[in-house]
């Protein structure tokens, strides 16, 4: 597996743009080591590599996100997620939990973690229940913020279909942590529940007593009486 991340960055660095490198780290805010690779292009690549990823089983799959996550370049993680995104309704697994840990807690930041979530770990909650309700009560009873976050966010993509009582209870559970990603996720999640229940949104803010970003970011859409 080794041998084709090594051809990933191959690729990549065949449409890198040296120009963009400084701007790319300062916008992660120098967490990570850049080719200068922007979307379109590391698209175009992974398209040419689709065909092959798409062979891969389950076990081979992971080994190669764990590989991505390995190597020094961001856009070599990014096609990691890529191919994630693409494929994951296809291979997952009522046993992926540990894998899902790992990825979001090993060379975390927003740009992966939040497709992540509310891609595929939203996924994984929704085909196997009891398996994230168990993943979901560890990650609870982490330290890590991050985890916590994937928590918040994870129901972004359900709509009317959104756990409103689990969603309140995970911003209970978390709101007195100031950290910004953990207020932004809590603003975040309740603003997606306010374009079609925004009384609910209103009800939750005032019962949690949320302030700052939270509430700025839960209201933002919520018409003022």
């Amino acid at each position: 597996m080794i041998p084709l991340v090594q051809e990933i960055q191959k690729d990549l660095e065949n449409v890198k743009d040296p120009s963009r490198v400084e701007q790319m780290e300062a916008y992660m805010k120098n967490h990570f080591s850049f080719i200068g690779v922007m979307s379109g292009p590391r698209k175009i690549v992974y398209q040419q590599l689709k065909p092959r990823l798409q062979q891969l089983n389950p076990a081979q799959t992971w080994e190669l996100i764990e590989e991505c996550w390995a190597n020094p370049y961001r856009e070599v993680q990014y096609i990691g997620i890529d191919h994630l995104l693409a494929s994951y309704k296809k291979i997952a697994l009522e046993t992926d939990g540990p894998q899902f840990t790992f990825i979001l807690t090993n060379q975390t930041w927003w740009d992966t973690l939040d497709l992540l979530a509310s891609h595929v770990v939203g996924h994984f909650a929704r085909k196997f229940p009891a398996a994230f309700s168990e993943l979901a009560k560890d990650w609870e009873a982490s330290e890590n913020f991050w985890l916590h976050r994937t928590l918040l966010i994870h129901q972004l993509k359900y709509k009317q279909q959104t756990d409103l009582h689990l969603l309140q209870y995970y911003i209970r559970t978390f709101k007195s942590n100031k950290e910004f990603f953990i207020q932004k996720a809590i603003g975040w999640s309740l603003r997606e529940v306010s374009k079609w229940n925004p009384e609910w949104v209103k009800k939750v803010v005032s019962e949690e007593n949320l302030l700052g970003l939270a509430r700025r970011e839960a209201m933002k859409y919520v018409p003022q009486d």
